[in-house]
């Protein structure tokens, strides 16, 4: 199917869904005029992003507001699987812009009572919240400079000692083991004190 005629069947699934009309009853008609299941999926997606256009920013209002969202008003004649996926998919949206804040706010050095006064917990609960600062006050510590010398210089310190005790027992085959086991720990080690590791918030 073309861009152009995917764009025009959309606009009429949109007036349908705002006018009483099911996702169920749009897809039986759709079928009957010989359209594939896989396009009338891309075509009613396209439709609810019509619809989400205009209706998303005041449902994200009344959200914020802690007002009842039901078929009453704008949604009166929305298609209510409809009207439930773009409800969804903006308190998502408030979550993501939630823990956005719980990251800047811990860049700019708040409090952590600071930080649970100033996020919405029914959007994003303090779980999450106490997940994230544990695990930015976790990465921040590996990643300060005391900690990533330590790494350095205790693992070179391990690799030497691996080398120094293979060479002392060099005529068993017991050195060997020693050796590639201590460089191995050492080398690993080092390597962890030139790696900065990253956030995943």
């Amino acid at each position: 199917m073309k861009y152009a005629e995917k764009i025009k069947h959309a606009e009429l699934v949109a007036e349908d869904l705002t006018n009483r009309k099911t996702v169920e009853e749009i897809t039986a008609t759709l079928k009957n005029k010989g359209l594939y299941q896989t396009d009338i999926d891309n075509i009613v997606a396209s439709a609810r992003n019509i619809i989400g256009e205009k209706l998303k920013p005041l449902i994200r209002t009344k959200l914020l507001a802690k007002e009842p969202i039901n078929n009453t008003g704008e949604f009166e004649n929305l298609d209510p699987d409809t009207l439930q996926r773009m409800v969804k998919q903006e308190i998502q949206a408030i979550a993501v812009g939630e823990k956005r804040k719980v990251k800047e706010l811990l860049k700019n050095g708040a409090s952590h009572q600071e930080i649970y006064e100033t996020i919405r917990q029914d959007f994003y609960p303090q779980e999450n919240i106490a997940h994230q600062i544990a695990t930015f006050e976790e990465i921040k510590d590996q990643n300060s400079g005391s900690n990533r010398m330590l790494n350095i210089f205790g693992g070179l310190g391990l690799m030497i000692v691996g080398v120094v005790i293979s060479l002392a027992t060099m005529q068993g085959s017991g050195g060997g083991r020693i050796f590639y086991g201590m460089v191995a720990v050492g080398f690993f080690i080092m390597l962890k004190g030139f790696i900065t590791r990253e956030n995943p918030y």
